[in-house]
């Protein structure tokens, strides 16, 4: 072998090669941005307390909700929070008679339970942000499921803890 033929080719940084890099880097900026990554990471995780309303279970659905049981988004799966307790109330329903008057009646099989859960993720300046970019507050339905029940929560207070 000659010493033309050892030589190796060297490569030129072109054009294509620094799209590329931007293409890239434009990539784990729009993620960072999209989850929220650089305040979650700098600023830590929050314990926050929701209280959330189940209405009309079924009493016989009663026994599925266990203390400690973890809460999940039926779409996602991601957590939502664990069960720290709950009260079970009498349903009630409310009708509107024709003369405006309204009249409360209770169904017999089923039950409102007012549920407490602890959760982690920060306070922003949007809101208590769960995983970095799902909002929950006062008033927020979500579709939840646990190991036992799948259900609806109407998040009625949120309580954070610095």
């Amino acid at each position: 072998m000659n010493q033309t033929q050892m030589q190796t080719k060297k490569h030129h940084f072109n054009i294509i090669d620094f799209v590329i890099i931007i293409t890239i880097l434009a990539c784990i900026i729009g993620i960072a941005i999209r989850y929220n990554l650089g305040t979650s990471l700098l600023h830590g995780s929050d314990t926050a307390y929701i209280t959330v309303k189940i209405d009309g279970l079924r009493t016989d659905y009663l026994d599925f909700l266990q203390e400690g049981d973890m809460f999940y988004y039926q779409k996602t799966g991601n957590t939502v929070g664990k069960l720290i307790s709950y009260q079970a109330s009498p349903a009630k329903i409310r009708f509107v008679n024709h003369d405006g008057t309204i009249t409360v009646s209770h169904y017999e099989d089923r039950v409102d339970v007012v549920c407490k859960l602890e959760l982690e993720g920060y306070l922003s300046s949007n809101g208590f942000m769960i995983d970095g970019s799902t909002y929950i507050g006062a008033g927020s339905n979500i579709l939840v499921r646990s190991r036992n029940l799948e259900t609806q929560f109407l998040v009625l207070d949120i309580e954070t803890t610095p």
